[in-house]
Parts: C-alpha cells; structure tokens; sequence
C-alpha cells in the first residue's frame, strides 16, 4: 500500500477546498484517508538589547492523507 500526504493551505472555505483535493487525486487513484493538522512553535528573535525582538508565534499546519493499493 503506498500514502501520500500532501499540504492542506489555509482557504476561506475549508471544506470546498478539501471537497477538491480529494477530487483532484481520486482522478489518479488515490483514496482519501485522513486529514490532520498541527501546530508547529517558531522561536521569536531576542534582537539587539531588545530592539528588533519578535515573540515565539505558532503556525498551523493542515495535510491531507491519501492510500492507493
């Protein structure tokens, strides 16, 4: 069985745009399994005595699953 896990992007209309991505690889034979999404910690910057400092922020990370036998 192979997987494939491609990039799930941020959209206005989650699920008409998952709705199209799995559309898009079923054409190729590619079956949805699963999505999920994660939250990834970027460090901030210190800067120079402070000046130019930037927090830590988080960033959201969105994949999508697919089998094919």
């Amino acid at each position: 069985m192979e997987y494939k896990v491609i990039p799930f992007p941020r959209s206005k209309t989650p699920p008409e745009s998952l709705q199209a991505i799995i559309q898009q690889n079923a054409v190729h034979g590619w079956q949805y399994a699963n999505h999920q999404y994660s939250d990834k910690l970027t460090p901030g910057k210190a800067g120079c005595f402070g000046i130019g400092s930037q927090p830590d922020f988080v960033v959201h990370v969105g994949m999508v699953v697919f089998t094919k036998k």
